[in-house]
């Protein structure tokens, strides 16, 4: 062959090699390099069952020419084909899976640097491949992140679109009030009013202290307040009658249960003139009269009650009327119509018992009310306790403050109370339901005279003794015991509002008041006198007005030593600064001489420590004394185990939470102290302005505070556990008692039974109330 065949095409060779079978003695590898009269490769074979891929091979340049030198001819079996250089088709085959590509045995002629292009190209394609995958798979990503934040997009649209047609709605509302305004006005007041209104949130305390608020603004219109001397004297004569009458009526109950439950019980001796089985006509005038002797003795609550309702405000006392009322008719019904269906004797021992309680309901209310009032004349200014609502630490607090207007309490005393909101709801839904449950059972049934005797049955037991007893008692006990500690609560929705508190205001003067803080000894380090020290520390306390001014400035007056004034003075964090004379005073605890680098003595152990630095050198150590007192420490541990946390508001610099939890013995956590500028938020007299006030004081310290927050959380309590027992009982007893009359059943439901029912429910109510002793 010529020279031109020594550059014979490869590819050409390949593609008329590649329709041969694949067989185990067939290499196409070792035959290329036998043509080009290198080395023969190792032989490759590949299995069978595994698939043959071809893949395109990316383009190369070629690589560069090299002189011409003599090779072998080599004669194959087709036509003769000039050989070339290499080139990559576009398609080359493989005969084996996708894996790492083997180095090729070097070309004749060639360089280990030349066979680098071919070696690199398929981990090139590798690469892309590679890259290509990370691509799809990003876009995928990308694609599905977008949809996601349009998705979120959407829906912040729907809400701000909801939140600004409610503010739309409300700013009309707002508006339309103000008939005058332009038009253009109207507009822009609603822009603005949208725009500072969205994204704002309420927060569950928030909301309620916005819905109290204007609960107490719209019953302020119809408030009639009363003197608080005449009140006393009024409500306590009241009281006073009411008791006494209460036990005629208490007699009156038990001759009437007597008459009603004889002729049942064999053991209980009637005669039989009087009996109401055997003589219907002499027993039950004898009960109808016993009952108008009860209704004439109780003439004041049983008229309260209708007149309550027909003002619209209906209350207990309406129940309990409507069922004496029923009562009285179901009495007459027996007389005139003969042989009737229902029980042969009316519920009127059951009317004059329902009468009784809500007599000594209203006893105990009055009772109550008087002691309130005593209170309130006791003292000429005394303190308030407020529910208040800190918008900056959404926080609901206890705090103490002064009576901002005269008025105010007087007007607490008066609004409708936890007890009578609730009878709004639940008296007339009891009176219709007792009118509908009869009408069914009676007419319903072709019966039109029973209905006497089921609306008489349903009423009797729609009005519990728990019920109608669930504030009056609770009240008075709760009255007793804080007029003891020289203090009152309004009612039981004041004492609902203290109960939702969380956290307590407390100053140095709750905490350790007068009496309590002492000087145990005095170190001096060699500057001053021992005078010349305290009258230093004493001027400094002074002028800031802490008691501590106070105990110094006694032990400087015990040892003859003369005051000092102190000016520009100042309170930070941990101590106090000022200017005595030329020079420059601070008074601190043992943080603050860190900070400031003064070296203090060690081994004051866990005692409290007062440290006197006169112009950059420690001058003195006073060691301090603050014993709690009995009351204040029973005060500490009756707040934890109400589960309320103590806020300091003290500028006493050596009160800490630390110091409290260590001195009254309590848990990690339990006090908690804002910065100097909170504290002064907190002491600040208007803090509270704008609260109605709960309860008031006429005696300082932590132990009056606390023990009208305990009070106020047991009558809380008892008003509602006793309010929720007598609704269940009412509720339960109007369904069981409708379904009895509708099935005629008249031995189920004689004067014994309904009794029982009464009684039975009111035992746990009862134990409540005597917890509030």
């Amino acid at each position: 062959m010529d020279r031109k065949d020594e550059t014979m095409n490869l590819e050409a060779i390949k593609a008329m090699l590649s329709d041969v079978p694949d067989g185990d003695e067939f290499d196409l590898d070792s035959i290329i390099a036998e043509v080009e009269g290198g080395t023969p490769a190792p032989s490759r074979h590949v299995p069978r069952s595994e698939p043959v891929t071809f893949r395109a091979a990316p383009e190369q340049p070629a690589p560069k020419a090299e002189p011409p030198k003599a090779a072998p001819q080599v004669h194959v079996p087709e036509p003769e084909v000039p050989k070339a250089a290499p080139v990559q088709a576009e398609a080359a085959p493989q005969t084996a899976p996708r894996t790492a590509p083997k180095k090729r045995a070097p070309r004749r002629g060639e360089s280990e640097e030349e066979q680098i292009p071919d070696l690199t190209a398929f981990e090139e394609a590798e690469q892309d491949e590679r890259a290509a995958r990370i691509a799809v798979r990003e876009a995928k990503a990308a694609a599905r992140q977008e949809k996601a934040a349009a998705k979120a997009a959407a829906r912040q649209a729907k809400r701000e679109a909801k939140l600004a047609a409610k503010q739309a709605a409300e700013a009309e509302e707002e508006f339309d009030d103000i008939p005058d305004l332009p038009e253009e006005d109207i507009s822009e007041e609603m822009a603005s009013s949208k725009h500072a209104g969205r994204g704002v949130k309420m927060t569950r305390k928030e909301a309620r202290a916005a819905r109290i608020a204007a609960e107490q603004a719209e019953e302020e219109e119809e408030i009639q307040l009363r003197d608080p001397a005449q009140a006393q004297r009024a409500f306590k004569r009241r009281a006073q009658g009411l008791s006494a009458r209460s036990i005629v009526v208490l007699i009156l109950a038990i001759a009437a249960a007597y008459l009603s439950l004889a002729p049942s019980i064999e053991v209980l001796p009637i005669p039989v003139a009087i009996d109401v089985v055997e003589n219907p006509t002499i027993g039950i005038g004898i009960l109808l009269l016993l009952q108008f002797i009860a209704l004439f003795v109780g003439i004041d609550v049983f008229g309260m009650g209708f007149y309550n309702l027909l003002h619209g405000m209906p209350d207990r006392a309406s129940l309990v009327s409507f069922a004496i009322l029923a009562a009285l008719l179901h009495g007459a019904s027996i007389i005139v119509f003969d042989n009737q269906s229902g029980v042969q004797i009316p519920y009127l021992a059951v009317s004059i018992l329902l009468l009784y309680a809500a007599m000594r309901e209203e006893r105990g209310r009055f009772a109550a009310r008087a002691r309130a009032y005593q209170a309130i004349c006791s003292a000429e200014q005394p303190a308030a306790i407020y529910s208040h609502y800190d918008a900056e630490d959404d926080a609901c607090r206890a705090v103490k403050g002064p009576l901002h207007a005269e008025k105010a309490f007087l007007t607490e005393m008066e609004r409708p109370d936890t007890v009578d909101r609730f009878s709004m709801i639940y008296v007339p839904v009891a009176l219709a339901a007792s009118i509908i449950f009869a009408l069914l059972a009676s007419v319903g049934r072709g019966e039109p005279v029973r209905f006497f005797w089921a609306f008489s049955a349903i009423l009797s037991v729609s009005a519990p003794l728990g019920l109608i007893c669930a504030f009056g008692a609770s009240y008075k006990n709760v009255s007793r015991r804080l007029l003891a500690s020289g203090a009152a609560i309004a009612g039981a929705r004041q004492a609902n509002l203290l109960r939702g508190t969380e956290e307590v205001v407390l100053t140095e003067n709750d905490l350790f008041p007068s009496g309590s803080i002492s000087l145990e000894s005095l170190q001096n380090m060699g500057r001053l006198s021992d005078d010349k020290v305290l009258a230093c520390a004493a001027a400094l306390a002074d002028a800031a007005g802490l008691e501590l001014g106070r105990v110094l400035t006694d032990a400087t007056r015990e040892r003859y030593g003369v005051t000092l004034a102190a000016r520009n003075v100042q309170e930070v964090e941990g101590g106090l600064t000022g200017d005595i004379g030329t020079s420059r005073v601070v008074l601190g605890t043992a943080a603050l001489m860190v900070k400031m680098g003064i070296r203090i003595p060690s081994g004051q152990g866990e005692q409290v420590c007062s440290y006197l630095v006169v112009d950059n050198a420690l001058a003195g150590v006073l060691t301090l004394r603050y014993q709690p007192t009995k009351h204040t420490y029973r005060a500490m541990r009756m707040m934890r185990r109400m589960h309320m946390n103590a806020v300091l508001a003290v500028r006493d610099f050596n009160i800490s939470p630390a110091m409290v939890e260590t001195e009254f013995d309590l848990r990690r956590g339990f006090a908690d102290q804002p910065e100097p500028a909170g504290v002064t938020r907190l002491l600040d007299p208007n803090y509270s302005n704008g609260d109605a006030p709960a309860a008031i004081l006429t005696r300082e310290g932590a132990g009056a505070f606390v023990q009208v927050l305990r009070c106020a959380d047991k009558l809380a309590s008892a008003v509602r556990s006793a309010l929720t027992l007598g609704a269940f009982a009412g509720v339960c007893g109007m369904l069981i008692v409708a379904y009895l009359v509708s099935q005629n059943a008249a031995d189920a439901l004689p004067v014994t039974n309904l009794l029982l029912y009464l009684l039975l429910w009111y035992i746990p109510v009862f134990i409540i109330t005597q917890q509030t002793h």
